[in-house]
């Protein structure tokens, strides 16, 4: 099998449409369906049920749906890499990060500091939730994860915080509470959370009710919501609160007031995280960055 087969396989996977998914690589449907064809016949085995209405993946498809995606994915980060080089780049760096990290001027200082001094390496950003920044670390598809701590007790991570940030309350306009007098977070305990979908123990929604709790409750309405724009704009519909880091209060949005807390240890950070074992030499250079900045 070649990569041209495995991109062929992957796209009419998450497409299920031929006509589309040739459209989608700049191919003719009749090089895609051979493609897919000669996967099959290697492999022993259909990988899609098709008719002249519908195209679906079979049991044997669906288990290898995952590898094919890691594999195109180590195989475009060998051509970046190649190109890299080709383009005199002595060395690459792919950083993953949290979608509210965008906003932290620390995240942008460090990118941007770390781009002015090593203009040699070729840097590529991805944003990605905590939970794919910690599988693509061990996956190796990216090299560098930036999240919000604390990282899970694994022991093949290193990891440092290079900012912290003071949570904010943010609530409807009409709320009573919202006259921009420091909050007390027992004020808010029988309202509705809207916290970012985390995994347990890790990142902003683990934050805001460690935060919560130290305050003597556990938010019994809670909403998971998948990043924080969405737990914001849940607040302008007046359907709950929020806890967000400062950093987001630039967000100005219709309907909703941010607040400081009078909890002054309710605070979130930033982390970088990465591996303990086979990291590269730019890793170690951009670690090592990370730590005379922060210092």
């Amino acid at each position: 099998m070649d990569y041209r087969q495995l991109r062929s396989f992957l796209t009419l996977a998450e497409e299920l449409h031929f006509g589309r998914s040739a459209a989608r690589m700049n191919i003719a449907q009749p090089a895609l369906s051979l493609h897919i064809k000669n996967l099959e016949s290697e492999l022993g085995f259909p990988l899609f049920i098709r008719d002249r209405r519908h195209v679906a993946l079979t049991h044997e498809g669906k288990q290898l749906v995952d590898n094919a995606r890691l594999a195109v994915n180590h195989y475009e980060k060998f051509r970046l890499a190649a190109r890299s080089l080709k383009q005199g780049f002595k060395g690459q760096l792919s950083i993953g990060y949290v979608g509210s990290a965008i906003l932290d001027p620390a995240f942008l200082r460090l990118i941007n500091g770390y781009k002015s001094t090593k203009t040699s390496i070729d840097i590529t950003l991805e944003e990605l939730d905590v939970n794919e920044q910690l599988q693509y670390l061990l996956d190796g598809q990216i090299d560098i994860g930036v999240v919000r701590p604390p990282v899970p007790a694994e022991s093949r991570f290193e990891s440092i915080d290079f900012v912290t940030r003071h949570l904010l309350a943010v609530l409807p306009e009409s709320h009573p509470l919202a006259d921009g007098r420091p909050i007390a977070l027992p004020d808010l305990a029988n309202e509705r959370f809207f916290i970012q979908k985390d995994p347990t123990g890790v990142g902003l929604g683990w934050s805001s009710i460690a935060a919560c709790q130290r305050a003597d409750f556990t938010p019994q309405q809670l909403e998971l919501t998948k990043d924080v724009s969405v737990a914001i704009g849940s607040v302008a519909m007046g359907l709950g609160v929020s806890l967000v880091p400062e950093t987001q209060a630039s967000v100005q949005l219709s309907g909703i007031r941010y607040c400081p807390l009078s909890d002054t240890e309710a605070t979130t950070s930033l982390r970088l995280a990465w591996l303990k074992e086979g990291s590269n030499q730019t890793v170690t250079d951009f670690v090592r960055y990370t730590r005379e900045l922060i210092e």
